[in-house]
């Protein structure tokens, strides 16, 4: 009698795990597309999709003979470690067991020294109105997590990605997933009228220096997120941004560690920002998608390989050159003053 074969919708995590265990990393990865946690989640969805792309091509490859034995292996090898660091981040608690409770906390409890757990906490958020250029912020996303998931400890990567992102939700986006860097990737556009204004008045060479003036151009730089109806296209300045992270860092205690400001014009906005949190990039003026795009790769490639903030830019800087953006199109900030290269 043949047996029977396994339904991979009803398989659970502890049997998911078993197929790896077995070798069986095609069969694990199409069934943990299909766990609850997995389709009900725009992150794990993708990171599942980009394994199930790299296992199909990882195999092409070694059919016709573009790779070797051991580059299959290991491609296979860093599969298997990402999809276990995956499995174990997800909840697989039958519905109807007891949850147990915590004990109290201590009446005067002390607070623990922080201690770096290795873990770096990517919040990507992306806003592409529909009355501004289109931007290919999908693409851009995938690209980033592709590099995460090449980490040797993917899991140590997590990213979520946030899209269509209002004021309210900037905000709220940051306080809920308390991340170490935050990506924001879209529009800094130098065709709204108050980002236009501030290049004709630098094209104009007007060098009134009181701080009304610096004031103005700080209130002419920003972002554009969606409108709170998530309609239409709304210009936040640098003063909101300021103001939202300087709360988030001093008053909620959240250690972000780098901002990165992939949008056209967010030079200003970088250097604010940067008084506060240690490291913040931003761009001086438009940038290509593609340019982004290589950018962000590159950057996240360091971060994933281990590199530090300053040379994980160097090296996003150097995968932008490629797309014929000039070397100080993308800037670093550091305790608010720039990075010399």
């Amino acid at each position: 009698m043949f047996p029977q074969p396994i339904d991979n919708n009803k398989m659970t995590i502890p049997q998911i795990k078993d197929l790896l265990r077995n070798a069986k990393l095609g069969r694990a990865i199409n069934a943990a597309a299909e766990l609850p946690a997995v389709v009900n989640d725009t992150d794990n969805s993708t990171t599942v999709t980009i394994f199930q792309s790299r296992y199909n091509t990882n195999k092409k490859n070694k059919m016709i003979g573009i790779i070797d034995d051991d580059d299959f292996r290991k491609e296979e090898a860093q599969l298997t470690h990402g999809l276990l660091g995956l499995l174990s981040g997800l909840s697989d608690q039958p519905a109807g067991k007891p949850v147990a409770i915590p004990a109290p906390p201590p009446a005067n409890p002390v607070p623990d020294a922080a201690v770096d757990d290795g873990i770096t906490k990517i919040l990507f958020l992306a806003s592409n109105p529909s009355d501004t250029a289109k931007l290919q912020l999908t693409t851009e996303h995938s690209r980033v997590s592709a590099r995460l998931q090449e980490a040797l400890e993917p899991e140590k990567f997590p990213l979520k990605f946030r899209q269509a992102v209002t004021p309210s939700e900037f905000a709220e986006y940051l306080f809920l997933e308390k991340p170490d860097i935050v990506h924001f990737s879209g529009h800094g556009d130098r065709k709204a009228p108050e980002v236009q204004s501030m290049i004709q008045e630098s094209r104009a060479g007007r060098k009134d220096t009181t701080s009304k003036s610096a004031a103005k151009q700080e209130e002419e730089s920003g972002i554009f997120l969606l409108d709170e109806d998530k309609r239409h296209a709304h210009f936040v300045n640098t003063t909101f941004l300021k103001r939202t992270f300087k709360s988030m860092v001093k008053r909620q205690n959240i250690p972000i560690k780098a901002v990165v400001f992939n949008a056209c014009h967010s030079s200003q906005q970088a250097e604010a920002i940067s008084k506060i949190v240690p490291y913040v990039v931003g761009t001086s003026w438009s940038v290509g998608d593609k340019a982004a795009t290589a950018f962000a790769s590159g950057f996240y490639f360091g971060i994933a390989q281990g590199m530090d903030i300053e040379g994980a830019v160097d090296f996003g800087i150097n995968q932008a050159l490629a797309f014929n953006e000039p070397e100080d199109r993308f800037l670093l900030y550091k305790d608010g003053v720039k990075v010399e290269w």
